[in-house]
């Protein structure tokens, strides 16, 4: 059984961060992904994202390349710090129809990543608001980046 810190810890550290659960599991050392995704189910921060994080078609073409290259499917998963059946489906994909196939389906792929849009305070109209707003989000990122370093010591991504 896990502490309410111990979960406080991993969905925070999931909510701020690009990494996916399988990251967040790696870094922490726990829980299993299935865990983290149910704690994350009950935050009502995570409601109305998507189940799934969207791992962005360059991630999906280096597995490809790595592939087609020699690479086993395992080794270019842990690699890439997707899942092994992931790679797997986008090789399957790819040799049905090609890069266009690696495609993102899901709506929210324009996102380019997990985390929802920030609307500027005020409204959409508010003037002047949109350089603040880009300001606070960079800050923002920058901040989990440090959040990751000190909670994890390597960038699980990569850097």
């Amino acid at each position: 059984m896990f502490s309410l810190e111990e979960r406080s810890r991993a969905v925070e550290l999931y909510l701020t961060t690009p990494m996916t659960t399988a990251q967040v599991v790696e870094c922490l050392g726990y829980p299993t992904r299935q865990c983290l995704e149910r704690w994350l189910a009950m935050d009502p921060r995570y409601a109305g994202r998507m189940a799934k994080p969207i791992i962005p078609l360059e991630t999906r073409r280096k597995a490809i390349e790595l592939v087609l290259g020699g690479m086993q499917q395992k080794q270019a998963a842990k690699q890439l710090g997707v899942s092994v059946g992931a790679v797997h489906n986008w090789v399957r994909a790819y040799r049905r129809g090609g890069m266009a196939a690696l495609q993102p389906r899901n709506q929210n792929a324009a996102q380019g990543g997990k985390s929802a849009s920030v609307r500027p305070r005020g409204g959409a109209d508010a003037g002047g608001g949109d350089d603040v707003e880009a300001l606070r989000r960079r800050v923002e990122e920058l901040e989990s980046v440090y959040f990751v370093n000190s909670a994890c010591a390597v960038l699980p991504w990569g850097s």
